[in-house]
């Protein structure tokens, strides 16, 4: 039996080096004159360059892993759909709720900011620390997938309500965010489709026969005969 493959460094110390950059962000943002002004600099609209060019590079290895065509069967499973909707727009928007009235209610611009994170879904994160962690990776692409559908419909409602509405309703300093459908779609087809796009198309196109592999870097994955049993432990 072979013995379980260690994380590579890199990988191994992911979190140290995510708060690494935040603490190099942040110092930059306050030592460097102009720094903030050169980044928004390439910006297109609401999006980021930069930052789309490293979430996409970063997001890329773990979708080129999945088989699209196997998708579906993630959505038959009606249990894991609903707790996923549970989790992420009714606990999840009222816990970021919570914490940001309960600890920024004197702040208002930081407890506003702490409730629009609250309301956004992770894409690249969720997706990089399934791979990692050796989840199932069509069922991470679905339910992704699943939730960024319902946060492009659904986002402006929820952060008119959190954000202008309920803060008001208990007597804290409320806010009018203007984000439209459109500026959400765009967000998820940047971060989401983008790097799904090239494999997708080119795993439907040329059809992967079966016991496919599927190689991204140095890594390989060979993909069980039977999709069934592909589909047998969700992971989130």
């Amino acid at each position: 039996m072979n013995a379980p493959k260690r994380l590579s460094f890199l990988d191994r110390y992911l979190t140290l080096w995510i708060f690494l950059a935040m603490g190099v962000g942040v110092l930059l943002g306050y030592t460097v004159p102009g720094f903030n002004r050169a980044i928004n600099a390439w910006n297109v609209g609401t999006t980021s360059v930069p930052l789309a060019t490293g979430l996409i590079l970063m997001m890329y290895p773990p979708l080129a892993k999945v088989k699209y065509e196997e998708l579906h069967l993630v959505f038959r499973n009606k249990k894991v759909l609903g707790l996923s909707l549970i989790q992420n727009w009714v606990v999840g928007p009222l816990l970021m709720f919570g914490l940001a009235v309960l600890f920024l209610r004197d702040k208002p611009e930081y407890m506003i900011g702490l409730i629009l994170i609250g309301l956004a879904r992770c894409i690249a994160m969720v997706i990089v620390w399934n791979d990692l962690a050796k989840g199932d990776t069509e069922y991470c692409a679905g339910l992704v997938a699943f939730n960024s559908i319902f946060q492009v419909l659904f986002f402006s409602v929820y952060a008119w309500f959190f954000v202008t509405i309920l803060p008001a309703k208990l007597g804290l300093q409320g806010a009018v965010v203007n984000i439209t459908i459109g500026q959400i779609a765009q967000s998820v087809l940047i971060y989401l489709g983008i790097p799904s796009s090239p494999d997708s198309s080119l795993g439907t196109s040329l059809g992967r026969p079966r016991g496919w592999i599927g190689i991204t870097g140095s890594s390989c994955q060979r993909s069980v005969p039977s999709p069934s049993s592909r589909c047998s432990s969700p992971s989130w």
